[in-house]
C-alpha cells in the first residue's frame, strides 16, 4: 500500500487540506464528526477547537468514545486540549471509560525511563495537556468513590505535578493511600505518583520498610531517587 493512501486511510490530513472547510457551520461540522471519510473527521475535529461553544466538547468526546482511527483519534484529543478548562468536566467524567490500555493491576515490568510514566488513559493523557487548571477537577475524582476513574486520575495528577511542582497536591495523594491501602493498584499509583513530590520522600522511605509486594517495592525506589533529584 502507498504510504501517503495509508495515511490518508487512517485520517491524515495537511494543514492546508482544511481550508476549505472553514467557514462550515457548528452543525455541518458536527455531521463531518460522524462522516464515512476518516479525514473528514479530523478535519471536523481541527476546526471545532475554534469553537468554543459548551456543546462542542461534548460532540467531540461522544465521537472520541468511537473513533477507531489514529488521526481523528489525535486531533479531538488535541482540540479537547485546545479547549483547556471547558473541556475538564467532560474528560473527569471520562477517565477510565475509554479503550482498554489502562493497567488493571499492578505491573511487574519496570519503568526505565527517568521521568513520571505518561498515563495510559486517553481522557488522563488529555487532561495532562490541559495542565495545572485541570488539577482541582483530578482532585474531586480522588477524593470520590469510583475506583477506576480515581486510578486514572491518580497517573494525570503525578504527571502533570511532575512537570509542573505543585506540593499542595501530595496531601490529596496521602488521602486517598489511606483510603485505598488493600488495593495493591492504588497503592502503586500513588507511590509512583509521589516522584513528582520531593516532600513525599519521608513517606516513601517509611512504606519501603514494610511494603511487600515486590512490583511496588521497586516502584518506591524510583520514587525515591526521583523524588531526591527534584530537592
Amino acid at each position: 500500500m502507498d504510504q501517503s493512501k495509508g495515511k490518508s486511510d487512517r485520517g491524515f490530513v495537511a494543514d492546508i487540506d482544511e481550508v476549505r472547510y472553514a467557514s462550515k457551520s457548528m452543525s455541518e461540522l458536527i455531521d463531518l464528526l460522524k462522516s464515512q471519510a476518516a479525514i473528514e473527521r479530523t478535519v471536523a475535529a481541527r476546526i471545532l477547537a475554534t469553537r468554543t461553544e459548551v456543546l462542542t466538547v461534548e460532540f467531540l468526546l461522544a465521537a472520541l468514545k468511537i473513533e477507531q482511527k489514529l488521526y481523528p483519534k489525535l486531533e479531538i484529543c488535541r482540540s479537547l486540549a485546545k479547549l483547556g478548562i471547558l473541556s475538564v468536566p467532560g474528560l473527569v467524567k471520562q477517565l477510565g471509560t475509554i479503550g482498554k490500555n489502562q493497567h488493571n493491576a499492578v505491573s511487574i515490568e519496570p519503568f526505565k525511563k527517568k521521568s513520571c510514566p505518561l498515563p495510559r488513559d486517553i481522557a488522563a493523557r488529555t487532561l495532562i495537556r490541559i495542565g495545572v487548571v485541570a488539577l482541582p477537577a483530578i482532585c474531586d475524582v480522588i477524593k470520590g468513590k469510583e475506583i477506576s476513574k480515581i486510578s486514572e486520575a491518580i497517573d494525570a495528577l503525578g504527571f502533570i505535578c511532575y512537570q509542573n511542582p505543585q506540593q499542595k497536591y501530595l496531601e490529596q495523594l496521602l488521602g486517598c493511600y489511606t483510603k485505598y491501602h488493600s488495593s495493591d493498584l492504588i497503592r502503586w499509583k500513588i507511590l509512583r505518583a509521589m516522584s513528582a513530590f520531593p516532600a513525599s520522600l519521608p513517606f516513601l522511605e517509611e512504606q519501603l520498610l514494610t511494603e511487600i509486594n515486590p512490583a511496588i517495592v521497586q516502584e518506591i525506589k524510583r520514587s525515591i531517587k526521583l523524588a531526591k533529584s527534584k530537592v
